[in-house]
């Protein structure tokens, strides 16, 4: 389920609320202040450290795919 961030529009507080996309667009209610007078906001993709190590597929010879790595057909 993704995590999404909230400002309240009453504190200006920042939070995080983790819900079902579908619900992305209704209020969250503030930790805080506890109004329901928050937005969502447009956060950064987080991407966990180790998880993927785009370098290692190149190194070992498999090919991704994608520009660059032999598919897109520009040379590289």
């Amino acid at each position: 389920m993704p995590l999404y961030e909230y400002r309240c529009n009453d504190c200006r507080a920042v939070f995080e609320v983790r819900r079902p996309m579908a619900q992305r667009e209704l209020a969250a209610v503030c930790p805080s202040c506890e109004s329901r007078a928050s937005m969502p906001l447009i956060s950064r993709v987080a991407v966990h450290a180790g998880a993927y190590d785009p370098g290692a597929a190149f190194e070992s010879g498999a090919g991704a795919g994608g520009c660059c790595g032999g598919s897109c057909g520009c040379g590289n």
